[in-house]
């Protein structure tokens, strides 16, 4: 009997530390459960924020994965948050080749996605070519569109300009002036100048905006 209360005692605190351990694991696994639900949220929100970032129709892009470098530069926190409606409420940090472009400033730790994409800037250059040995010039692909301006010596008229087959600008009298011209993007672009007589250096200028591209490491994290 005696036997029998002596270990009543040890059969209570028996039972009183394994209930505090069942309360420690449940604890535990809320704990774990709760931050396994947030990383995955975490990682849906960066995975779908990087992914419309760099799509076709995402207003920093040219086109799929490739950026506006001025409109990328130009982006801060409010940018993204009133185009990118997934990012609201949400901290996060949007990085670029190593340099913070857009944050919320309350980003600690989170989740981050990574994606290797193409940054496109327009550079305005100028052509002044002698056009005597074949009266063509070939501009960079994808240039858009330029500003020709036509001023042949007093002995040449020139009549047309070709973009490959497609004619630009036709006067059978003479071209002579400032013209802007569309281009197509998809193609390399060969203009031709056809007439009678010398065309020398001066007189056709072209001046376009061509397209430099540079490879950069989008990083996107989300915090909370």
């Amino acid at each position: 009997m005696n036997r029998a209360q002596t270990g009543l005692p040890a059969l209570a605190i028996a039972l009183l530390v394994l209930t505090v351990l069942t309360g420690l694991g449940l604890a535990i696994a809320d704990g774990a459960l709760a931050s396994a639900d947030r990383n995955a949220d975490e990682r849906r929100v960066a995975s779908s924020l990087a992914e419309r970032f760099v799509a076709a129709e995402s207003p920093l892009t040219e086109r799929a994965n490739v950026l506006n470098a001025t409109r990328l530069r130009r982006l801060d926190a409010s940018g993204v948050e009133r185009s990118f409606p997934v990012a609201d409420g949400r901290s996060f940090r949007l990085r670029a080749n190593g340099t913070t472009v857009a944050t919320t400033d309350d980003v600690e730790d989170g989740t981050t996605f990574r994606r290797l994409v193409v940054a496109e800037r327009q550079q305005t250059r100028t052509l002044r070519p002698d056009l005597r040995p074949n009266r063509a010039i070939t501009l960079p692909r994808r240039t858009t569109k330029a500003t020709v301006d036509l001023s042949p010596p007093a002995n040449t008229t020139l009549t047309t300009v070709r973009a490959n087959d497609r004619v630009l600008l036709r006067n059978t009298s003479g071209l002579s002036g400032r013209f802007e011209v569309a281009l197509s993007r998809f193609e390399t672009t060969r203009l031709r100048f056809e007439g009678a007589g010398s065309l020398p250096e001066g007189s056709v200028t072209i001046t376009y905006r061509a397209p430099e591209t540079t490879k950069t490491t989008l990083v996107v994290t989300v915090d909370g």
